[in-house]
This record gives C-alpha cells, sequence and structure tokens, in this order.
C-alpha cells in the first residue's frame, strides 16, 4: 500500500466502515506463511506447542504469532498501523489476534455482532464477560490466506455511524432492518485484507458446502483502551524487532484478558469423530461386566 493512498483509505474507513486491500502482502508471503502453518492446522492442541484450539466449527491456531516471522510482519505492516493510527487518532496495539480456519457447517452460525468491547477472562465462571464501550474507535484487519469462494466476511455498510448508540453485542434481532445494507466479501483471492472499523456489524457469512477457508484476523485498539490477550512470541523473533513493533506488540505491558477461545477436551473429541457419551457408556458397560464376571 502506497502511503499516497492512505488519506483515500481512511475516506472510505470513515464513510462505508471499511476498506477492501489487495496490496498489503506479496504472494511470496503468503505462500511462506501457509507453509508454516499447515501442519500446526491440522492436529489438535492436547500437550506441548503443536497444533489448535477447535471451536465449533473453526480451529484456532495456538500460540499464533509463534510461528513465524512471517506472521508479525503481517500484524505490524508500517503502512496498515499508520492507517489505523491516523483513523483511532491514537496510536493503536493489537489486543485480539488469530489464524483461524472455517469449515462448511449445516450447524453452526456466526452472530451479527460488533466489537466496541471489552473482553475479560472470568476464571471462577470460566467465561469471558463483556462490556460495551460506547466510545471506543478502532480497526480490524481480516486477511484472507486462502481464496475464497464462500463463507465470507461480511459487514453492514455504514453501521459503524450509529450502532454504538445501542451499546449492545449481538444484533442477529434486527438482520431485517440492514438487510439492504450488507456487504459480503465473497469470491476473492488469498492476500485480499478487508479493514474495518470494529463498531460496524459484521459476522462471517453461514456456508453449509464448498472449501475451507483459511484467514488472519487482528483487532487494534487505540492506547486508552485495555491491553487485551497476551502476546506470545517466538524468542527467535525478538532481537530484532522495530519499535513501531514493539508499540504494537505492547513490549512492557500486561494482558488484561487471555486468548479466545478458550479450549474445551470435548471438542477435541468431536474433531476426532469420537462420541464422548457414548465412549463412556461403553466403558461403563464394559468395567460392570468385568465386576459381575469376576464376583462369580
Amino acid at each position: 500500500m502506497q502511503i499516497e493512498k492512505i488519506s483515500e483509505h481512511l475516506k472510505s474507513i470513515e464513510t462505508r466502515g471499511f476498506v477492501e486491500l489487495g496490496d498489503v502482502v506479496s504472494d511470496e508471503l503468503i505462500k511462506r506463511l501457509d507453509q508454516s502453518i499447515e501442519m500446526p492446522l491440522s492436529v489438535p492442541t492436547i500437550n506441548g506447542r503443536k497444533g489448535y484450539v477447535q471451536s465449533g466449527n473453526t480451529r484456532f491456531l495456538f500460540l499464533t504469532l509463534s510461528w513465524a516471522r512471517e506472521i508479525i510482519e503481517v500484524y505490524t505492516n508500517p503502512m496498515i498501523i499508520e492507517l489505523m493510527d491516523r483513523y483511532a487518532e491514537s496510536p493503536v496495539h493489537l489486543s485480539n489476534y488469530r489464524i483461524y480456519r472455517t469449515f462448511p457447517s449445516k450447524i453452526t452460525k456466526m452472530q451479527w455482532h460488533v466489537d466496541n468491547k471489552i473482553d475479560t477472562y472470568n476464571s471462577e465462571k470460566n467465561k469471558f464477560e463483556i462490556q460495551m464501550v460506547k466510545k471506543d474507535k478502532g480497526i480490524i484487519m481480516i486477511m484472507y490466506l486462502s481464496d475464497v469462494e464462500d463463507g465470507g466476511l461480511q459487514i453492514v455498510e455504514g453501521s459503524h455511524k450509529w450502532s454504538f448508540e445501542y451499546e449492545k453485542e449481538t444484533w442477529d434481532d434486527a438482520e431485517r432492518d440492514f438487510q439492504d445494507k450488507i456487504v459480503t466479501f465473497n469470491n476473492r483471492g488469498r492476500g485480499t485484507a478487508i479493514l474495518y472499523d470494529y463498531r460496524c456489524i459484521h459476522r462471517a457469512k453461514p456456508y453449509e458446502g464448498g472449501q475451507v477457508r483459511t484467514s488472519l484476523f487482528g483487532q487494534y485498539s487505540p492506547s486508552w483502551m485495555p491491553m487485551g490477550e497476551p502476546i506470545l512470541l517466538n524468542t527467535r523473533d525478538i532481537s530484532d524487532l522495530s519499535d513501531l513493533q514493539k508499540r504494537v506488540l505492547r513490549f512492557g505491558c500486561l494482558p488484561s484478558s487471555e486468548n479466545w477461545p478458550i479450549g474445551n477436551p470435548e471438542e477435541i473429541f468431536d474433531t476426532l469423530g469420537i462420541n464422548v457419551i457414548s465412549t463412556l457408556k461403553f466403558n461403563l458397560v464394559s468395567q460392570v461386566r468385568n465386576l459381575l464376571r469376576k464376583s462369580f
């Protein structure tokens, strides 16, 4: 992205709520990044560093930033950060981040929602708690790491201008009211990046068949917002980070929440095609039978 285009991109976000970019990173960098994440996105995380965390029909890459220096370079692209700083009117930091792979599903459907909020993990209740922040103004970047035919990002155009007045997170109940404003980013090639004001109502389009899609997600918040998720890096990558990268990655700052999602062991069994309840019943019946045999 050329510096002279930043003003043009800012105007698009200010008026429509988003801008679509195709020149953020090279195809060669995307190829190297894909090679780095293919293995960990193919095995579940049970123990150790490798693998993904499963939630519904999506695999989330565990320790996202540790797998390749190229991943850090994408998240801290100087032109992207300059655009975000200017839009947020504040130095931004990476508050939430993940690379994920989504599979077609007839069951799972993402809600329409906004992200001008604070997520705090309550360890006693084992869940994330949400606090809406009316004045929060930042940017989310979605970058496609695979060609996307269906199941792409959907944004309600212009909704960043009014959604925050309601101070609500989910918007499924109002879908009929904004149906004619929905923009769908299907049929896009890998490397496509969509930057949008996270006050925009948005979701991933539900889809029941076709190709899986792999995407990179980064949420960038103004400096006065909480730090967000822990930033976990490989020591290989920290010796020559620039001052800008250290700022965006919040060096010296404490996180305010946990990495999302928190894995559920049952998801691993579902991924492996194992029915937990049936397996427990089978094992219990087998144990009872063994006890009965020993009793007679």
